[in-house]
């Protein structure tokens, strides 16, 4: 197995749906005069990652792409209530996720982490150069086949780059170039949520190896970042939205767990939060400097 997931820990990881790709007519979307080749000419795989129960958000997500002519492909997601004692000892490192998040891992955001590890564990086995990651909520832009058509054009799969078609916190101060029409590319320097994103296959590598097994929760971009496992790019404006009418499982498994927690133990756990992101930032300044020629 490759990308250091290793195949013991990798067989462990429940299997995942893989559904035949089927390539839809393509449906031509504005204007991009310099990168507007049709959907069906596109070579960045998409993954779809979805639960067995949730066939209303599958058949929602699967529609848009239709619609889109792009094709894709479902992964099963990772339950995390379902895994076993031997699953979570080989998959998740309890000890780095309490230092990294205050607390243990809520089921879901485990599960969560797991699947999209098994996508870019794919990525890496079957040598695919790009692939958009998405989560069954995603409410996509209907420019999308043009700018994943721009990123492959613009973009070496080989350099470790992430890029979030969703929304994020800040981006740095200057724009690295126009990626399509309106749309430019640049830095993160703060975000979250991880329902639309476009993985390099280098990056796909490096992420297998610094996340595997789980220490951080899906969408750990800042942390990434600032230890520079990947770069982490924003494409401006945002593309890819969530559907906020479904929610989410682990919004609502963290707000039963601070629920049951008194305020003397939500002040301690904000308190490690803040020492321990300061430690972090230390050590990855640190290292910066030691890599610095």
């Amino acid at each position: 197995m490759g990308a250091g997931l290793g195949a013991e820990a990798a067989a462990s990881i429940p299997s995942h749906d893989r559904r035949p790709a089927t390539t839809w007519a393509a449906i031509p979307i504005g204007s991009a005069p310099d990168v507007n080749a049709p959907a069906g000419n596109l070579t960045v795989q998409i993954f779809i990652i979805n639960l067995a129960e949730d066939a209303e958000r599958r058949r929602a997500i699967e529609g848009q792409l239709r619609h889109l002519g792009l094709p894709y492909e479902v992964l099963r997601a990772v339950k995390g209530k379902q895994l076993s004692t031997e699953d979570r000892r080989k998959n998740y490192d309890e000890a780095w996720f309490v230092r990294n998040e205050g607390r243990s891992a809520l089921p879901g955001e485990l599960g969560c982490a797991l699947s999209h590890i098994e996508a870019y564990h794919l990525i890496v086995t079957r040598k695919i150069p790009y692939a958009l990651i998405l989560e069954d909520d995603a409410w996509l832009s209907p420019n999308l086949p043009q700018l994943l058509n721009a990123i492959e054009m613009q973009y070496a799969p080989s350099e470790e780059d992430v890029f979030l078609l969703t929304w994020f916190n800040s981006i740095g101060p200057r724009k690295l170039g126009r990626l399509w029409s309106s749309y430019h590319v640049a830095e993160v320097k703060s975000a979250y949520c991880a329902h639309g994103y476009v993985v390099s296959n280098a990056a796909a590598e490096a992420l297998t190896k610094a996340l595997h097994p789980v220490r951080h929760v899906a969408d750990c971009w800042n942390w990434l970042r600032r230890h520079r496992v990947v770069r982490v790019l924003a494409v401006v404006p945002t593309c890819i939205t969530a559907d906020l009418s479904y929610g989410t499982r682990t919004s609502g498994e963290l707000a039963r767990t601070v629920a049951g927690h008194s305020q003397f133990e939500l002040l301690r756990h904000k308190l490690h939060r803040v020492i321990w992101r300061l430690v972090d930032h230390g050590s990855a300044v640190i290292s910066r400097l030691g890599k610095a020629p």
